[in-house]
């Protein structure tokens, strides 16, 4: 695709995207030595609208990395800064409005700023002072700039931060969450991958290239695949069964079990995901499954996590425990507790709507487990399903896995309490 024609000429197509999204990454490898896993990750840190973190020892090439990855997104303004002890947050969020300041009332012109910058790229991250850091919070993650009475959009699609170490700090930790996805680039002194640097140095001698690449992709098109992944187009819906989503936050806690057993981690704190994340891993299962040219998440998308709650490129440690936590999860839970977990988690859903029904009105939806419990129980209509029908629905589930046990009586304690309101609504906070 010739680098001059507009986004306006470029008609979107779905499985075009996707294969000009992993032509154009894959055509960086031969650059980028070694990157391939964090190519990977970024491809998802773009389809998600998420954040990466690089960090990694001086002199690996995190901000060429940067500028490779940005220059392939057309139409896209790239913010681009540098860090210091004495950056101030007007560098990042615009100068002071000294109008409006003579009104009593502080307001940044946000114009050419990381607030209204679709990519941003910012160098040694942590050689911010943490009140800076401190006001990246709600533009890394809730994709708005507060600050006082003034609040605004950002309209920041995803954001690299790069740094040369690690500080902790209360500060630091809440930032670190705002990056969904973490890399470390080691130094890689393999003989074979210096000759295959030398031979990439050769073509440029560390220059940035003024020259547009050949392909780029319009940021148009990279857009809309992320609204597709984050749920926000009715007509492109990817959807996820029960029994995955159980087996991923299985997946997940497995993890944090075994990196805690570790002797290297067991000296310090326990691992933390937070509930944040947990979450978050759903958009990163849509996205594995878009790339494939599937409309519904698979157990198969479950092994993609590992470029989230892992730092792609650090020690083995973390990828052995994700090798191992997936297998373990996969061999445990399958079989009929697979189809059990469905018919739980569609029970759940069910004491929902009938507790909808006595609160306000609403109609329970037919379903595959309506018309189950209404042929077994003989009623007649949806209406007449109450939260004892259900209740004994799911007594009727047997599992043989413990933490699909554990689901099962996490559905009952949550059909018990809604009934519970409903028996007592007139002394009852929540109805």
């Amino acid at each position: 695709m010739p680098a001059h024609r507009s986004d306006a000429a470029v008609a979107f197509s779905l499985s075009e995207s996707i294969e000009q999204i992993q032509r154009v990454f894959s055509a960086l490898e031969r650059d980028l030595i070694g990157f391939g896993p964090l190519l990977i990750q970024s491809i998802y840190a773009l389809l998600t609208r998420e954040n990466l973190l690089i960090f990694s020892p001086p002199g690996t090439a995190k901000t060429l990395y940067a500028h490779c990855v940005f220059r392939r997104i057309r139409g896209a303004r790239v913010f681009d800064t540098q860090m210091s002890k004495g950056t101030l947050a007007e560098e990042l969020f615009g100068s002071i409005d000294t109008r409006r300041l003579k009104r009593g009332r502080i307001v940044h012109n946000t114009r050419r700023t990381l607030v209204d910058a679709d990519l941003a790229f910012i160098d040694e991250f942590f050689d911010a002072n943490d009140m800076v850091l401190r006001a990246l919070l709600g533009v890394f993650n809730e994709r708005v700039f507060k600050k006082g009475s003034q609040c605004e959009p950002s309209r920041l699609h995803t954001g690299i931060a790069a740094a040369n170490y690690l500080r902790a700090t209360e500060v630091t930790e809440a930032v670190l969450d705002r990056f969904l996805f973490r890399a470390y680039l080691a130094p890689d002194y393999d003989p074979c991958t210096l000759v295959a640097v030398d031979q990439a140095f050769a073509r440029h001698y560390g220059r940035r290239d003024p020259t547009l690449p050949e392909e780029q992709i319009p940021l148009e098109h990279l857009a809309r695949l992320a609204d597709i992944v984050r749920g926000m187009v009715p007509q492109r819906t990817i959807t996820a069964p029960p029994h995955v989503l159980l087996l991923k936050n299985v997946l997940l806690n497995r993890y944090r079990e075994l990196v805690d057993e570790t002797p290297d981690h067991a000296k310090k704190r326990h691992l933390y995901i937070s509930p944040r994340t947990y979450a978050k891993t759903r958009i990163v299962l849509n996205a594995s499954a878009l790339l494939r040219g599937r409309t519904e998440v698979t157990a198969a998308d479950l092994a993609e996590l590992k470029y989230v709650v892992t730092t792609v490129g650090a020690r083995g440690e973390q990828m052995e425990c994700f090798e191992k936590a997936l297998s373990d999860t996969l061999l445990r839970i399958r079989g009929e507790d697979l189809e059990r977990i469905d018919h739980l988690a569609s029970a759940y859903d069910l004491a929902e709507q009938v507790m909808a029904r006595v609160r306000c009105g609403e109609p329970v939806k037919p379903s595959s487990v309506v018309q189950r419990i209404l042929r077994f129980f003989g009623l007649v209509s949806e209406g007449d399903i109450t939260f004892d029908h259900v209740r004994r629905f799911v007594e009727g589930i047997q599992p043989a896995d413990e933490r699909v046990k554990a689901m099962k009586l996490g559905v009952l304690r949550r059909i018990q309490e809604l009934g519970r309101r409903v028996d007592h609504r007139g002394t009852e906070l929540l109805r």
